[in-house]
């Protein structure tokens, strides 16, 4: 080509290469474990279910550890061999909805920007942010892929999940009433909550799938930015308080997937408002005696007793974003600096 020269500095070059070549076996050896943890949810075991909520930790990993190209490596790696196992809609479902989410959020925790020589890193609030819009978003298209566009069509999956659990001998009949009537009764009440539900649960298994590779990440000293004191920096947004709102009220006042839609939006937010509520009492507990046992409980009820708990904790977020509760505590007992980055 025209204007190309040798390289004054071959050693350099071959480093580069080398470097290169590291981050793509990285990748493409975090996309294969992803795949694997991805398909063993064909087994039915139930450890499969567990197994199958890690799935995106390999990619969040090499993203974290080797730089966001080595996180999008292993996302595109992982789709293929999940294309090869099965089909390539299925690689392209995983690839939406477990290596390309799980990449972007490994990418956001290391944005940064220089501002006149002081680095600022990507909020932790707004990309708790990010999990609820995504994971909501994610809910409902998967929601109407399995009604193929009809929200009717997708109650009656529901009614033959209720026949198959029938079939297999589980109760299942809690409303009042018998026969088919009752049976699509129940089916519209799951595919009003099963959705929301789920949602929320992505958030929550997102923002600890972030926080353990983080924590490793860190621990093999590989991390590239100041972790913060989480307690102090898990802060949404203010506009994610409107967005509730308005998500609460369209749940309410909307039919069919644009209600189940705003119904996920609300509960994936609600999710991300109750980590901000346990922020809330990690922080306002400092100092206390039997600091332990009171967060322990606090994570025991959240665990072992679906539902008051969350929502408890969630109403605490959103006092927080009104009226600022730890800004006083933190006023009196700064937060810890935050833990030094990686020199690599």
């Amino acid at each position: 080509m025209v204007g190309e020269r040798p390289s004054p500095n071959p050693s350099q070059d071959a480093g580069q290469l080398d470097r290169m070549n590291a981050i793509f076996g990285i990748g493409a050896g975090a996309g294969l474990a992803s795949a694997l943890l991805f398909a063993v949810i064909t087994t039915g075991n139930p450890l499969a279910i567990l197994l199958y909520f890690v799935a995106p930790l390999p990619v969040i990993l090499a993203a974290m550890g080797w730089r966001h190209r080595a996180g999008l490596i292993a996302a595109v790696c992982g789709a293929v061999f999940v294309a090869l196992l099965f089909s390539v809609k299925t690689g392209a479902a995983y690839a939406l909805s477990v290596a390309l989410p799980a990449w972007w959020f490994a990418y956001l925790t290391l944005l940064a920007r220089d501002e006149n020589g002081v680095v600022e890193w990507y909020p932790i609030g707004r990309l708790l942010m990010w999990m609820a819009l995504l994971s909501a978003a994610l809910t409902t298209a998967v929601s109407i892929s399995i009604g193929r566009g009809d929200y009717e069509s997708f109650v009656r999956a529901f009614e033959q999940i209720l026949d198959v659990l029938r079939r297999l001998g589980t109760e299942v009949d809690s409303l009042p009433g018998e026969g088919a009537q009752s049976n699509a009764d129940m089916a519209r009440l799951m595919a009003a909550i099963a959705p929301p539900v789920s949602a929320a649960v992505g958030v929550a298994s997102s923002a600890l799938l972030v926080w353990i590779a983080a924590r490793v990440t860190r621990a093999s000293g590989r991390l590239p930015r100041p972790w913060p004191y989480l307690p102090a920096a898990a802060t949404l947004p203010n506009v994610a308080l409107l967005v509730f709102g308005a998500a609460c009220v369209l749940g309410v006042a909307l039919h069919g997937f644009a209600g189940l839609g705003a119904r996920s939006l609300a509960a994936s937010l609600l999710m991300a408002y109750c980590l901000q509520g346990l922020a809330v009492i990690h922080v306002l507990t400092v100092g206390l005696a039997g600091r332990v046992g009171v967060l322990s409980g606090v994570y025991f009820a959240l665990v072992m007793i679906p539902g008051w708990p969350a929502l408890i904790y969630a109403l605490l977020g959103v006092a927080d974003a009104l009226l600022g509760l730890r800004a006083k505590r933190l006023a009196k007992n700064p937060p810890p600096p935050p833990a030094p980055p990686a020199s690599i």
